[in-house]
């Protein structure tokens, strides 16, 4: 498949199989998360909006390797995709949407064609203003059956996550406020591969903040998690109970972003397999096990000079792949994220990454460098501990007010930690990636973007892709002046902007 991964990377994520991948505006190709070279490291890093910008996408994708193997064919892929980032804040009505998501069609029938891409939509409906609210969110993201196989369909897993809930909001004093959402979620999953497992699953909880304000730009807050997840197949997987409490620091003004906080989390995974001595040897039960570490997260993002921005982020979290997407759109500049892997068990990660950007009146450039650790709590043929490290690098170049060029790179270092069930050695990736395009813009709607990319997984696969894409513009970035900087601390796909 087409493997135009973000970052970002993100996320989204998230493998980071993208840079590669992001040979088109939209994704035509696998994304495992929000924060992967297809979109956050591409679509931001190399073509960043000042303001909100959304696009209709459609064009063809020639790759020489369609099946990411040692003797793949070659195929064309369609897409037809939305791309961008839009919000609204409104008497009545909130609401941000960030989408990098595209039908793919492989022409020569090489896989079927699937949705791919991410999209994270939020709204907010206020029936009493500054006091009750109902909130919906609605994601759309894909993890892989083994992180250590090549991004096709038959390797992913789509997931669909629905969460919404009423949202309370109280100011015991001009200083204090408190919100609480009380949250049911539905994820369902699916998948044209039959060795996935199903972790379609219900999720109940609730999240409680209390803020209180110094300044206009400083505050301490304390914020708790609670969250059940009862799964429809309890034969692969289990349910669990999770409950986290931490407190934080957060400072935000025109040029820093800079928010930390720490605490603790603990989860019970119940109906747990374990062996147990009783008289005439050994028998199976069900038990329920209970794990717990401090929690922290270190986020900061700073102007340094109206051209620059540097960004570094750092955590320690209980997570799992459904979950994972969404954290990545908590960052104030959002990185180039690890795979995630098709399984609802849930791990430990422990991330760090920081960003360089200059942003020039006709040059930019961006610098990323990641990387993280995944621990799972439970062992399993279905969990892979792995150690994650990425790298990108993206230039572009402002040749004329209708031409745009960008050339950029990864690389990414993947290995699994421990070994593999009855012996099998532990798995381990080196991946490359190149790209280069051009951006046309035809009118004040129409675009087109040329491009030519190429990808290689040490010892798996080798691909070429060329191809054509036209971007038609439903929402356009709010003019800046010329020669006046566009860089913020927070960066246009970050949801900090969320109430």
């Amino acid at each position: 498949m087409l493997n135009l991964r973000p970052g970002g990377p993100c996320p989204r994520y998230r493998g980071v199989f993208g840079l590669w991948l992001a040979v088109a505006a939209v994704p035509a190709a696998a994304q495992l998360s929000p924060l992967t070279s297809q979109t956050f490291f591409y679509q931001q890093a190399g073509a960043p909006q000042s303001g909100d910008y959304l696009a209709a996408n459609g064009g063809a994708i020639f790759t020489s390797n369609a099946a990411r193997s040692t003797s793949g064919s070659n195929d064309t892929l369609l897409m037809l995709g939305l791309s961008g980032s839009d919000r609204r804040e409104g008497t009545r009505l909130d609401y941000h949407l960030s989408s990098d998501l595209a039908l793919v069609k492989y022409l020569s029938s090489t896989f079927p064609t699937r949705p791919t891409g991410f999209l994270d939509a939020f709204g907010s409906f206020k029936f009493v203003p500054g006091f009750f609210s109902w909130i919906a969110r609605e994601s759309f993201s894909q993890v892989q059956i083994n992180p250590y196989v090549p991004v096709t369909p038959e390797n992913l897993v789509s997931i669909n996550n629905i969460t919404t809930g009423p949202r309370f909001t109280m100011r015991p004093t001009l200083r204090t406020s408190v919100r609480l959402d009380l949250l049911y979620s539905y994820l369902t999953t699916s998948s044209v591969s039959g060795q996935y497992t199903n972790f379609d699953n219900h999720r109940y909880g609730g999240d409680l903040r209390i803020d209180r304000a110094f300044s206009e730009a400083a505050s301490l807050y304390l914020k708790g998690h609670y969250e059940k997840a009862e799964f429809k197949d309890t034969a692969d997987n289990h349910d669990y109970r999770l409950a986290e409490a931490q407190l934080g620091y957060k400072l935000v003004d025109g040029r820093t972003v800079f928010d930390v906080s720490g605490g603790y989390s603990q989860i019970h995974i119940y109906d747990v397999p374990a062996q147990v001595e009783s008289i005439g040897g050994t028998r199976e039960v069900l038990e329920t096990q209970s794990f717990s570490d401090p929690v922290w997260r270190v986020d900061i993002s700073r102007l340094v000079t109206p051209t620059q921005r540097v960004a570094l982020y750092a955590s320690q979290q209980f997570t799992d792949a459904a979950s994972v997407f969404r954290l990545g759109f908590d960052q104030s500049v959002p990185l180039i994220a690890p795979p995630a892997q098709a399984t609802a068990e849930v791990f430990k990660q422990n991330s760090v990454g920081v960003s360089w950007r200059l942003q020039g009146p006709r040059t930019s450039l961006n610098i990323g460098l990641g990387q993280y650790r995944q621990r799972y709590l439970l062992q399993s043929a279905y969990s892979l501990n792995t150690d994650f490290k990425s790298a990108n690098a993206m230039l572009t170049r402002q040749l004329s007010p209708a031409l745009k060029w960008d050339l950029g790179g990864q690389y990414q270092k993947q290995d699994q930690i421990g070994t593999q069930p009855e012996g099998v050695a532990p798995s381990s990736l080196r991946l490359w990636g190149a790209l280069t395009d051009l951006h046309w813009q035809v009118g004040e709607h129409l675009s087109l973007r040329f491009i030519y990319s190429h990808t290689s997984q040490s010892g798996v696969y080798a691909d070429n892709q060329i191809g054509v894409t036209a971007s038609w513009t439903l929402v356009a970035a709010q003019a800046t002046a010329p020669g006046l900087p566009v860089l913020t601390p927070i960066a246009p796909a970050s949801t900090r902007a969320r109430p």
